[in-house]
């Protein structure tokens, strides 16, 4: 358990790569519920067959949601979460330098309540006392709300509530040309292509270099002579994931899941253009139609990620929990598959 106060030591026990491999393994002490929000990890984490074993093994699991959503639908509780129009925030972006004002445009709907509003009530049924509470979170209602933005703003000045409902404001601090300064975050303050950091955290070469895909043995659900085509799992313009691909606007534009293959690898299998085929290893298997890409190249397939399990195309059924050489991320584009055209 961590401590009661925060010590600075980060404990992760459990790794994003290896959500349901590592759930599994705990033990000191063992997992017994889970708390999903703002996420959808059976579809969406490496290797959905062993995270959805590891939500099944759980005692209890409580997901805040909008949707009835693949882990939605593992839950013993869900809990309608509020929609983005429902409560007023200051948000920045992915896509621009920009901090904005989103105001609240409607109220939720029954009995939805606000996230914050839900940890304040799970706060006072455990017993916790209530500063801790109104340290860490809004009050309830529209005034409440507003107040705590306005106080977490006071260090900005040019970033005002009053301010912000007029329009959109740069970030604090935003420089139009990264590093314009010539300085770097490294140990030498200059550009590294050759990193000693690299080498002493990740134990990888210091110098870039090209590096074999990790070799896949027997018996880790992939088998280099009967899967000898590497899975491309990219995101996709059409959805941020897995959200948005239930909406009929979305559904319209991209309806179904679609695998990319080369002719070089269509011909040989007997595959042609919309064929409906398996693509599979001995994790799992998915079946969907294909098209044929002269773009891709020989020896790979792709099927964009985000498609639910009901939408047939949950392309972690077929990944494998393994992390990245460097930062810990996930592996998604090192598996091996074979396809077939079905029927």
């Amino acid at each position: 358990y961590p401590p009661e106060h925060p010590d600075g030591v980060a404990r992760i026990a459990v790794s994003t790569a290896r959500l349901g491999a590592d759930m599994l393994a705990l033990r000191d002490p063992p997992l017994k519920m889970a708390w999903v929000e703002r996420g959808s990890p059976i579809p969406q984490n490496p290797e959905t067959p062993t995270v959805l074993r590891a939500f099944r093994a759980l005692d209890f699991r409580v997901v805040v949601e909008q949707f009835l959503t693949d882990t939605a639908r593992e839950a013993d509780i869900v809990l309608p979460a509020k929609t983005l129009f429902e409560q007023t925030d200051v948000i920045g972006a992915y896509w621009h330098p920009c901090i904005q004002l989103r105001r609240k445009v409607l109220d939720p709907p029954g009995e939805v309540k606000p996230e914050s509003e839900i940890y304040r009530l799970l706060a006072q049924r455990l017993g916790m006392d209530p500063a801790v509470a109104d340290a860490a979170l809004p009050g309830v209602g529209d005034e409440a709300v507003e107040a705590w933005l306005s106080q977490h703003l006071e260090p900005f000045p040019e970033l005002s509530l009053e301010r912000l409902a007029q329009g959109p404001v740069l970030a604090p601090g935003h420089e139009e040309v990264a590093f314009a300064d010539l300085r770097f975050p490294t140990p030498s303050g200059r550009i590294e292509l050759r990193s000693e950091e690299a080498a002493a955290r990740w134990g990888v070469d210091p110098l870039p270099a090209w590096v074999e895909p990790l070799a896949v043995t027997v018996g880790d659900g992939e088998d280099p002579e009967r899967h000898p085509l590497w899975l491309m799992t990219p995101n996709t313009k059409n959805r941020i994931h897995s959200q948005f691909g239930n909406l009929e606007m979305i559904r319209a534009h991209d309806p179904h899941p679609v695998v990319r293959i080369s002719p070089a690898d269509a011909l040989p299998r007997g595959i042609r253009e919309g064929d409906r085929v398996r693509v599979f290893n001995d994790r799992g298997a998915l079946e969907v139609p294909c098209t044929l890409d002269f773009g891709m190249r020989a020896g790979c397939v792709s099927l964009t990620n985000g498609w639910w399990i009901s939408d047939g195309g949950a392309v972690n059924l077929l990944s494998a929990g393994r992390e990245t050489d460097m930062g810990h991320g996930a592996a998604f584009h090192e598996n091996r598959v074979e396809m077939e055209r079905v029927g």
